[in-house]
């Protein structure tokens, strides 16, 4: 639970991965969190026409260096979900798109 009351979940492939970070880039991605959901708090709820038929919550990418954070925001249960953590080795070079 945050301060904005938005609970925040992980998959728990997405947990794992966490864990495998340093305490340090933990709490800078816990604070960046924090600061989504208190966005996320601030924003009336979506009362109009939802664009999205399928009523799955699109998934937003937070990037920390060379790590991607996958989740997704419910205003209705006021939870943020973290679905995908990707960790880029720093020895892979990132692929150009053709």
């Amino acid at each position: 639970m945050t301060d904005s009351f938005f609970r925040v979940r992980a998959s728990s492939a997405a947990a794992d991965k966490l864990d495998q970070l340093t305490p340090e880039t933990q709490d800078r991605l816990r604070q960046m969190i924090e600061e989504i959901t208190e966005l996320a708090d601030l924003t009336p709820p979506n009362t109009g026409h939802v664009w999205i038929e399928s009523g799955a919550s699109p998934l937003l990418t937070l990037q920390l260096g060379r790590i991607f954070v996958r989740y997704s925001i419910s205003e209705d249960t006021r939870t943020v979900t973290i679905e995908h953590v990707v960790l880029l080795d720093d020895d892979t070079p990132l692929e150009r798109a053709s």
